[in-house]
Parts: C-alpha cells; structure tokens; sequence
C-alpha cells in the first residue's frame, strides 16, 4: 500500500476516535454528590435524675433547617420537638417516658433529626436513669436541703424534718427545717450525732421525740427544741423504745434494761432491770398494759442449752412479774436468737441461726412456758440468710425478715412466706440493708435502704439505693440507686421523702408507681 494512503486511513481513524470522545463528553453531566447526612448530638446534664421531668440538649448541624426532632429510648418513639438552634433544651415529662425497664427508668435516649430536604440521622445513645417523684426541692446555693438522715413529720404541706449534723463549729446540732430547708429550730446536742443516731416519731402524750445515737446516749427534745430529758453522759446504749406515755425503755449493751423519764434532767432512770450475768438481750423491750416485756438468752442451768426467755416487769417499778421459757437451743452466746414480740406482746418471734447460712423463725405465746402444741403459733423454717432483724409491721400483720441482703414477708397468722413468686426482695449487688422504714399507719407499704458494707472498724456508711414494696404479695415496685448517698423518711400522711445526695424529693404515692408499673 502506498505510504501516503496508510497515513490518510490513519489520520481518518484518529479523528473518529476524538469524534466518539467529544460526544462523550458533551453528553449529561454526571449527578452531583448526595450531600452528608445531618450531625445529632444528645447531651443529658443529669444522667441519674430524680425529678418531675428528664432534661436533655440536643444540637443538629448540617441542616438549612430542621423539619422534625424526635427523641426515642432504644428504638421507642417518645416524643417530637421543635428545633431551636445549637444546644436546644427539651424536656421529657414523667408521662413522656415509657418504664418497660422498671422504676426508676433504665433509659437509652437518642434524638432523631430529619432535614427540610429529608437527610436525617440519630446521635449516639446516651445512658440516662429516671425515677419520677412529686416535687424537687433545691437550695438555690447548691447547698444540702435537710441532713444526712431525717424524720418527716407533719402532714400536708406543713411537713419538717428532724435531723442532727456537725457544723464547722464541731458542736453536734439537731435541725428542724421546712420543706423549702429553710431552718426553723436548732439545739446543741451534747450527745454525738453520727450516721447511727435515731430520731424517734413525736410521742402524742408528751409531744417530744426522743434523739438517741448508740454507745452515746439519749435525749427527750419538745417541740420548741427544749431537750427536757436525757441519760447521763456517754451511755453505752444499745437500743431504745418509746413508751406510751412518752418515757424510754433504754437497753444498755446487751445486759440490762431502764426506764427514762422523758423529763428526766438529771439522767437518773426511774428503775434498772438487770438479769444475771448469763443472760444477753434478745429483744429490744415493749410496753403491754401496765408491764413490760423483754426477751433475754439464759443459760439453761449448768448444762449447754440455752434459752429464750419472757421477762414480764412491772411498769412503774421494774420488779419481775413472771418469766416464761419459750424455747431451748444448742449453741453460744454469740449466736443469740433474735426476738420480736407482736404489737400487743401476745406472741414472740424467735429468729434461730441455721447451718449453711439459713435461719428458721418461730411464732411462740408468751403467757405460758414452752414452745410447743398450742403455745406455737407456726414455725417456718429453711429461710436463706442469717437474721439481722425481725420486723412486725402493716398493723402486726406482716413479719418482715431481714438479713444481710435479703428480706422475706411472712403473714403473722400463720407464719406462710407472702413474697411474690416466693421470692425474697434482695439489696443490688453487693450492697446491704441498712435500714428499713414503715409506714406509722396501717399501710403494709416496706422501704428498704441499702448501702456499703460497714467495714467493722469503720464509720457507718450511708444508703446509696432504696426499694419500694407496697405490698408483699406483689412485690417491689420501684428500685433507685444513686452515685452519693441518700436517705428517707415517711411523713405522717404516709407520703415517702426522699434526699438525694443535697436535693430533697418527694416520691409519688406508691399506687402511682404500680399504675404505670403493674
């Protein structure tokens, strides 16, 4: 082929090829890119919140405009809000949120934001915990609104709180403040004021509550915060109990008894009961009529048995009236039983310690010696744990058993186990009971406030959880932790009130928990 035409056929193809690239490249452009999805950022100022309503900021950026905000709990829609700008405030209602997780509320919250041009996106779940309450009272300082532990007193809205604490001055002081913790009353304490010290319910006949705290001493204070009685000067009380007349039946150690009266200035007791050296205290003593009754551990003779006796004493002189043995047991004295008697003293519950960290609990009259046919009442055996306390509560008609972490109801009749599902209603992890608190009526409502182990040198640790029971048949109805501490008391109207690290609470009625926590 001549040369000249190969270089036109060459030429031909070239320009066919730039032909076929122009015409593609003047073809459609290609699509531009999908812009980004939206940034949602959740902010939750108090992750662990005890109010009557959740706060949370959201910011969203990378939108001309918001068209719709939504907040959920795991993949639960909650609520739409408006979007205001960086750092918007919204506001969930105790209603707003779904308690699927139980009271307090376990909650994972995420906003959802949905662009004018319909991008959206969630932020990250963020970790929240909400447990609904009537009110929130605050110090506008940020300061503590009542003390440490406290007694709410009063009905309505003219509840105080009683409470002792220890100023910079070091002066053990005893606080009466409203319900905004404004200060109504004070005293000087010549007693210590520890996590341990009792401030006990106003005494309807003499109207003074009694101000105890172990190995200390006690005091009788009114209402204008005279103190009118008191022991003498670092007493070695173990335990206290207010009679009807509003005198004190105070337990020294574990040996002896005294009656105090409530305007006893000097700190000499009426009369001291002091069994014999063998004997150790294993019920804190009751009035009944013109008596009272106290429950001792005694050695049987000179033999390794050994006894849970009745004591009944005169009233007014201390002198015994009679005694009855109700039960005999192997063991030491280290390992006394625990007794409570029922509210009119007919019956005493008798808390042994089992092997393998079980107790049993008998129901014995405390008329007639033995413990046996009709002078028992039931007995109930193999119940897990060692027992701390027994508690007669819900007018005496429930017994609560309490030990280190675990409480079980039992029905004072017949001595049958009342928990839900046969279940006990057990402190978190590793935390244990350290108080319980009943309702001053009828109720059968039960609280328990569980903390720390006390170490046994240490000082007493404060509650950092509380359950609510409002019946032993349907169990707990809400469970609240917190990171500080906190304490709490039931008013004379029942209502529960709750401090919650410096904030003051109070809780909704325990019928409105279930409503929405069946």
């Amino acid at each position: 082929m001549h040369p000249a035409l190969l270089s036109r056929r060459a030429l031909r193809t070239s320009l066919l090829s730039l032909a076929l690239v122009g015409a593609t490249a003047c073809g459609d452009p290609k699509p531009p890119p999908q812009p980004d999805p939206p940034q949602v950022a959740l902010t939750i100022p108090e992750p662990n919140t005890a109010a009557r309503s959740l706060k949370v900021t959201v910011t969203v950026s990378g939108c001309d405009k918001v068209a719709e905000l939504s907040l959920y709990d795991r993949d639960t829609f909650l609520k739409t809000f408006t979007y205001a700008g960086p750092d918007t405030p919204l506001e969930l209602a105790s209603n707003d949120i779904k308690y699927t997780s139980g009271i307090a509320a376990s909650l994972a919250l995420k906003a959802q934001a949905t662009c004018s041009d319909g991008r959206k996106n969630v932020s990250q779940p963020q970790s929240a915990t909400f447990f609904p309450v009537e009110q929130l009272i605050t110090d506008p300082k940020g300061e503590q609104v009542v003390t440490d532990l406290f007694l709410a007193e009063g009905r309505g809205t003219k509840v105080n709180f009683i409470g002792c604490g220890n100023p910079a001055t070091g002066q053990s002081t005893l606080y009466r403040v409203d319900s905004a913790g404004n200060v109504l009353k004070t005293v000087d304490m010549d007693i210590v004021c520890s996590p341990d010290t009792v401030v006990t319910p106003r005494n309807e006949a003499s109207g003074k509550r009694w101000v105890w705290t172990p190995g200390s001493g006690a005091l009788a204070v009114d209402d204008s915060f005279v103190i009118t009685g008191r022991t003498s000067s670092g007493l070695n009380i173990a335990g206290l109990s207010v009679m009807s007349n509003g005198d004190a039946l105070i337990t020294e150690s574990v040996t002896r008894v005294s009656r105090l009266k409530h305007t006893a200035t000097s700190g000499s007791f009426t009369w001291t009961y002091a069994p014999t050296l063998l004997d150790e205290m294993a019920a804190q003593p009751i009035e009944r009529g013109a008596d009272v009754l106290i429950g001792v551990s005694r050695q049987k003779g000179t033999t390794d048995i050994l006894q849970v006796v009745v004591t009944q004493l005169n009233a007014t002189t201390g002198t015994v009236v009679t005694e009855h043995a109700l039960a005999d047991y192997n063991g030491l004295l280290e390992n006394v039983p625990t007794v409570a008697f029922s509210p009119d003293g007919a019956v005493a519950y008798i808390g042994f310690v089992q092997a393998n960290n079980q107790s049993k609990v008998m129901a014995c009259v405390t008329s007639q010696d033995g413990c046996a046919g009709t002078n028992q009442k039931w007995t109930r055996g193999t119940l897990p744990g060692t027992i701390a306390a027994l508690v007669p509560y819900a007018a005496g008609t429930r017994l609560a058993v309490v030990s280190a972490q675990r409480v079980w109801f039992l029905d004072t009749a017949t001595g049958t186990i009342k928990n839900k599902g046969g279940l006990s209603v057990d402190a978190s992890g590793a935390l244990r009971i350290l108080q319980i608190q009943t309702s001053r009526s009828t109720s059968s409502e039960f609280y328990l406030l569980n903390g720390p182990a006390r170490s046994a040198t240490g000082p007493a640790t404060l509650p950092v959880e509380i359950v609510g029971v409002d019946s032993a048949e349907l169990g707990e109805v809400f469970r609240y932790e917190v990171a500080s501490s906190l304490a709490a008391s039931v008013d004379d109207d029942g209502r529960l009130w709750i401090r919650v690290g410096n904030k003051l609470v109070q809780a909704l009625t325990l019928s409105q928990y279930r409503q929405v926590h069946p």
